[in-house]
């Protein structure tokens, strides 16, 4: 189901299962997983875009999750419209008829800048960041959203 944020009882789910978060792009997609209690965000991995559905499936059963974050590339001034945001849009409903785990779609912006500038104080060649930065920028909006939650929703 793809889910409105405020519909959703979360506080049901933490403790129960993990949070994935997803960051599409044409080429790549980044892939990052929250531990069991919703507090760390960690990189996972980053796939190909081409016939990643079954990938992503394995890895949602593997690591039990039960909740879907989707990365949504809004326009720096919050705009809710783009050609990249309807490919999202896309891949989402895509992913929706062969999930059961609920779909939230959470604000991107920035996260893959973030990425690369942490991979580049961290001294990585820029011919290498190519291998991180998909899963990096997931992880930055999968920590957005555990904090959110942190915050809206406490114990």
């Amino acid at each position: 189901m793809i889910a409105n944020l405020n519909e959703l009882c979360l506080n049901d789910l933490k403790g129960k299962c993990r949070a994935l978060c997803i960051d599409y792009g044409d080429k790549r997609i980044g892939v990052a997983i929250s531990d069991i209690n919703w507090e760390i965000a960690s990189p996972l991995i980053a796939l190909e875009s081409h016939g990643v559905y079954d990938r992503l499936l394995r890895i949602i059963d593997e690591q039990k999750v039960g909740v879907i974050v989707v990365g949504a590339p809004l326009a720096l001034n919050g705009g809710t419209t783009g050609k990249q945001l309807e490919k999202v849009k896309k891949f989402v409903e895509n992913l929706n008829k062969k999930v059961e785990a609920p779909i939230i779609m959470w604000d991107e912006r920035l996260s893959t800048h973030g990425a690369d500038r942490l991979l580049t104080n961290a001294c990585i060649a820029k011919s290498k960041r190519k291998a991180y930065i998909d899963k990096i920028a997931a992880s930055f909006i999968l920590e957005g959203f555990l904090r959110y939650c942190e915050k809206t929703y406490v114990n």
